[in-house]
């Protein structure tokens, strides 16, 4: 019989057992373990496994795929501890958020003959941990990130392939280093302004005004506070140098809208105006192309289509700057043709 080993049942852990027993894969021992023993025992309670065993050796002993759905700190100690007990042919994967130093330590502690396929489900809640938040459905039609080492069989990858696919998930391949930057941006670089904005708030002698005056923007803003800190502190330290670039990036971005402030209520608008047309197309799925970071044009307000494009209050916004624009315009116009008669 064949058997996938499950090392960490917690949120992740705990919906990747749970996914692979509804798939009732024929002829598939689930086993799994917790360093925890209140996890174990849930797990056991939810079968959430097919049988959970009391240490990781055990788990991974026979096992053809390990899944490691740990924090990111605790892996390189899982590896090594681990490492003897694989039999060669195995495959790994894991569920982290930042794939370069996983993969790192997959090939300092990994025996040979053994495939390392990084892993990151784009799943779950962030402020939502525990297997008592654990379901089977967790990762269906959600993105699962694979970024296999360069030594990865290609049995391997398509063991990985497999699993993802039963949970219901999109495989989507990305170099572990691209990976890191492109998540430092969008998900890392998020939990950090959600710290930092809550902190400086919080922080300021005028905090109890700013806390019975804080409605629901602030609250969805610093919203990320409520996940586990352990977790989000292993994301930026294992992820460090993408995390600071982007950072970066932002401290520039907000010198530049700063300096925005002190031109014309037009150049204003237009900058948010912008970032709304772009913000509706990226939830319509409609600008995941190699041109979307290009600005778009401001539809013109006599379009039947801008009433389609922006929200009712932008377009009336835009139909009254064209109004503006063509009289200034016409203004312009006029002069010129007084100085031409002059």
């Amino acid at each position: 019989m064949a058997r996938i080993a499950i090392l960490g049942l917690g949120y992740i852990g705990g919906s990747i057992g749970m996914g692979l027993r509804a798939a009732k894969l024929k002829d598939t021992e689930v086993v799994g373990f917790d360093d925890w023993r209140p996890a174990r025992n849930a797990a056991g309670k939810q079968d959430a496994v097919d049988r959970v065993v009391g240490n990781p050796r055990e788990a991974v002993d026979g096992a053809g795929l390990v899944v490691l759905a740990t924090p990111p700190a605790a892996t390189a100690e899982l590896m090594e501890e681990i490492a003897s007990s694989l039999g060669r042919g195995a495959v790994v994967t894991d569920t982290a958020a930042s794939k370069v130093q996983i993969g790192t330590w997959a090939q300092q502690h990994l025996p040979n003959g053994v495939s390392f396929v990084g892993g990151h489900p784009m799943a779950g809640d962030a402020s939502a941990f525990g297997i008592d938040n654990a379901s089977a459905d967790l990762f269906r039609g959600k993105r699962w990130f694979l970024s296999p080492s360069s030594t990865a069989s290609e049995t391997a990858v398509k063991s990985v392939l497999g699993m993802v696919r039963e949970l219901g998930a999109t495989p989507h391949f990305l170099d572990a280093a691209e990976h890191d930057y492109v998540m430092a941006g969008v998900s890392h670089l998020p939990l950090v302004v959600s710290s930092t904005l809550f902190t400086m708030l919080r922080g300021s002698d005028g905090w109890p005004d700013f806390g019975r005056a804080a409605g629901d923007t602030f609250r969805a803003m610093t919203a990320y506070n409520s996940g586990d800190p352990s977790l989000t502190t292993e994301i930026a330290v294992t992820n460090r140098e993408q995390v600071k670039h982007w950072i970066d990036r932002l401290v520039l971005e907000l010198d530049r809208v700063r300096n925005l402030l002190d031109e014309t209520e037009e150049d204003v608008f237009r900058e948010f105006s912008t970032a709304q047309i772009n913000h509706a197309r990226f939830l319509g799925g409609d600008d995941m192309d190699p041109d979307a970071g290009a600005s778009p044009e401001i539809p013109d307000a006599t379009s039947q289509m801008a009433s389609l494009l922006v929200s009712p209050r932008l377009y009336d916004r835009v139909r009254q700057m064209t109004k503006r624009s063509e009289a200034r315009e016409k203004e312009h116009e006029a002069r010129r043709g007084r100085w031409r008669r002059d």
